[in-house]
C-alpha cells in the first residue's frame, strides 16, 4: 500500500496540537529550550518528502509509515542529539513529546528497521556500499636530495587547480545516489529560507 498523508502539513500541525493539548495539558511542565524545538518543526514543511518519495513503495503489502513524518523524525533525533537510531527508536517508545513531534501515534512508533529502510528509499542506489572495496595505492613521498628540503608535494591536483575546474564545469547531481537528498534539501529548506529573506537567492546556484 502506498503512504498518503491526507491533509498534509496542516493535518501534521493538528495533530500535534491536539495531542501536545492532551498528553501535556500545563505548558510549563515542558521546558523553554524544548518550546522553541517545538515551535520550529510545527512550522517545518514536509509534505514535499511524501511525493518525492511516494514511487519508492510498492501498492502491495501493510500501509508504510508517512515519509514525511519519518523525515520529521530523524531531524528531531539530531535537534534532540540522539545520534544512534537504535537509542531513538527506544526513546519513541518511551517518550510521548518524541512521538508526537515526528507525528506518531503514541505507542505505535517506528522500530529501528523501519528507519534504515526509509534510508534505502531516501538514496537512489540498490547498493549498501558508495566507496570502492579497493583503494588505488598511495603515491609514496620522495626524499630529498639535500637534508632541510621540502618533499614533492604526492598530490596529483591541487586545491586551487580542482576550484578552477568546478567552476569551468560545476559537477551534476542527477546520478549521484544522494541526488533526492539535494532535491529535498532544495525544496523543503534553502527555497523557503530564500522567500523568509534569512539567505540570499545566489546560495542556490549550485542546486539550480
Amino acid at each position: 500500500m502506498l503512504p498518503v498523508n491526507s491533509g498534509g502539513h496542516s493535518a501534521c500541525q493538528n495533530f500535534v496540537v491536539d495531542n501536545l493539548r492532551k498528553d501535556y495539558p500545563d505548558p510549563d511542565s515542558v521546558p523553554r529550550s524544548v518550546w522553541d524545538i517545538i515551535d520550529r518543526f510545527w512550522n517545518l514543511e514536509l509534505s514535499y518528502t511524501d511525493e518525492k518519495l511516494k514511487n519508492k513503495y510498492s501498492v502491495f503489502g501493510p500501509k508504510p509509515r508517512t515519509p514525511s513524518s519519518m523525515h520529521r523524525s530523524y531531524l528531531l533525533s539530531i535537534d534532540f542529539k540522539v545520534t544512534s537510531i537504535t537509542k531513538w527508536a527506544a526513546q519513541l517508545k518511551i517518550n510521548p513529546l518524541f512521538a508526537i513531534l515526528s507525528g506518531f501515534e503514541v505507542g505505535d512508533t517506528p522500530g529501528v528497521g523501519t528507519f534504515y529502510d526509509f534510508f534505502d528509499r531516501l538514496l537512489d542506489s540498490d547498493d549498501d556500499n558508495f566507496s570502492p572495496h579497493q583503494h588505488p595505492l598511495k603515491s609514496s613521498v620522495k626524499k630529498t636530495s639535500k637534508k632541510g628540503n621540502k618533499a614533492a608535494s604526492v598530490e596529483k591536483l591541487t586545491v586551487e587547480r580542482l576550484l578552477k575546474k568546478l567552476e569551468a564545469a560545476p559537477p551534476s547531481t542527477d546520478a549521484q545516489p544522494f541526488a533526492s537528498l539535494f532535491v529535498l534539501l532544495h525544496k523543503e529548506f534553502l527555497l523557503p529560507s530564500v522567500k523568509k529573506g534569512l539567505i540570499n537567492n545566489s546560495c542556490l546556484f549550485f542546486l539550480c
